[in-house]
């Protein structure tokens, strides 16, 4: 049995419609997870919300990782040293 035309242009559209919403999450300037992304960022890195150029959030991240790990190594250092 034959499905009615009606149906048929439905289901037509509503790919159509799908395939559009996938084409615009893909494409364009700035995507909405990599904004998410750098907000996140923002949020994270102390002084980032000031930041509005990616490169300057870019180089205050570097900065802070670079901050954490020798904060890490200097903890360490202590703690093996009142550890003996």
């Amino acid at each position: 049995m034959e499905e009615p035309k009606k149906y048929k242009r439905m289901v037509v559209k509503q790919t159509m419609n799908k395939n559009k919403k996938r084409k615009k999450n893909k494409t364009g300037h700035g995507s909405g997870l990599l904004q998410m992304k750098v907000r996140r960022l923002q949020i994270l890195i102390p002084g980032g919300q000031r930041c509005n150029h990616p490169d300057l959030l870019l180089s205050k991240t570097l900065d802070y990782i670079v901050h954490m790990k020798l904060k890490l190594r200097i903890l360490k250092a202590l703690s093996d040293m009142y550890s003996l």
